[in-house]
């Protein structure tokens, strides 16, 4: 089976090793896992134009997208199916022609858009699940919190996001934190070069959520699994409880209720607790993931059955 997935980005070359956007890191992993071509740059797309595809995946889109090379592609495999991933409930990309789809969702809510001819619930996210790096790594900092700027995370980011507290971002965002009052320590986007990740230099990662995703469910996010590779101890608003009960998390519920923080102040008296034996509290995270790798095996099993049969 001919399968292309497509990810649309602006650079007229790409280094696929220095990757850092999480819905690229995502399509590398399964463009190798089902031996697709992954379409980014127009160059690529120049080189796949006339071949024949079963199945077109679309990843990602912006309006870099080289659309007459993409129109092309999509006119020369008229029977192809039609996939659309989509790990964030707000987030499902599409480009002309490319109707109508199936959509793999991250999220449970069923969407009604007309152009969504079937729905699968899958999590995704479990992509970037992998095993722990070196837990010797030296942890040089405390707490972070990571991610662009959402507005329906802006009471949390006020409340969370000040003083002792690191946050990564581009630096096209700094204003928008700083607009609603956040005064955190500011820090240019992550490095995810394998094994070298700068999240390893943290001890502890902020866990939020958009209002929406409280009473919607959303598979956890990346960042959970990234925390898990990095050896963070993770720290959950307390608004993310129905998130946590209804994710494999779900499980360990009362142990999971010691790391659930409700303000600035408690974040940082839960901090300075955990800096009293940060190995313990690591450890007792860490056994939470015992069937993670598990589960990322099934997922993947399943996202295959899904683009080869269908079902």
């Amino acid at each position: 089976m001919n399968i292309a997935l497509i990810e649309i980005y602006p650079n007229k070359k790409l280094d696929l090793s220095k990757a850092i956007d999480a819905h690229l890191r995502n399509s590398i992993i399964i463009s190798k896992y089902l031996d697709a071509d992954l379409l980014c740059i127009e160059k690529d797309f120049k080189i796949a134009i006339n071949k024949k595809y079963d199945v077109l995946i679309l990843g990602y889109a912006s309006h870099y997208a080289p659309f007459q090379l993409i129109n092309k592609l999509i006119q020369n495999n008229p029977k192809a199916r039609k996939i659309v991933l989509s790990n964030e409930y707000n987030i499902a990309s599409s480009i002309g022609g490319f109707k109508p789809y199936e959509l793999i969702a991250n999220y449970e809510k069923s969407n009604s858009n007309k152009s969504i001819i079937n729905q699968h619930f899958l999590n995704l996210n479990l992509l970037l699940a992998k095993y722990p790096n070196d837990a010797t790594n030296e942890k040089k900092y405390d707490c972070i919190y990571y991610g662009t700027f959402r507005i329906n995370r802006s009471d949390y980011f006020k409340k969370y996001l000040k003083e002792d507290i690191y946050l990564s971002t581009s630096s096209k965002n700094f204003k928008k934190y700083k607009h609603i009052g956040c005064n955190p320590k500011l820090i240019t986007k992550l490095s995810w070069q394998n094994q070298k990740e700068t999240l390893n230099l943290f001890k502890y990662q902020l866990y939020l959520e958009d209002i929406n995703t409280h009473t919607n469910f959303n598979h956890l996010a990346n960042r959970y699994y990234e925390a898990g590779f990095c050896n963070n101890v993770v720290f959950f608003d307390v608004n993310c409880r129905n998130t946590i009960n209804k994710s494999e998390l779900g499980y360990y519920k009362e142990q999971v209720a010691d790391y659930i923080v409700e303000s600035y102040e408690d974040l940082q008296s839960k901090i300075k607790e955990c800096n009293k034996d940060f190995g313990k509290h690591l450890a007792i995270q860490k056994s939470w993931r015992m069937n993670e790798q598990l589960s990322r095996k099934l997922m993947l099993q399943e996202l295959k059955n899904i683009i080869y049969n269908g079902l």
